[in-house]
């Protein structure tokens, strides 16, 4: 599992969680993006009970929400999630910063979670 996650980060989770009275949390992935300087972007996209995938790593946050860690996420190489830090800024992107440098960021998710359930319904 990532080491932390910011307490922003688990309250901007669990708004976004609650636009989806389905959803019973949210996939953290990873996906190649050869435009990318890391050659990967973060994927955040809603899961319901029948999307549930037995691999992922369920971390249950404050709030009420509950994020499922894809494993390939978790250790693919320098830029997996394990002993990161996982933050939200308050355009609902993922930021995420480095196990060995808290003061790099590494990667980000741009929206999706249906665009971040539309800014949590216009904030």
């Amino acid at each position: 599992m990532f080491t932390s996650q910011t307490e922003q980060a688990a309250k901007r989770l669990a708004a976004l969680q609650s636009t989806q009275a389905d959803a019973t949390g949210v996939r953290l992935g990873m996906t190649n993006d050869w435009g990318s300087p890391t050659g990967f972007s973060y994927t955040l996209n809603f899961v319901r009970d029948d999307t549930v995938d037995p691999t992922d790593e369920r971390i249950d946050l404050a709030h009420g929400a509950v994020v499922f860690v894809e494993r390939k996420a978790l250790w693919v190489g320098e830029g997996g999630l394990l002993g990161a830090t996982v933050d939200m800024d308050e355009n609902y992107s993922l930021m995420v910063k480095s196990k060995e440098d808290s003061n790099s960021e590494r990667g980000s998710a741009g929206l999706s979670a249906d665009e971040a359930a539309r800014r949590v319904k216009d904030d």
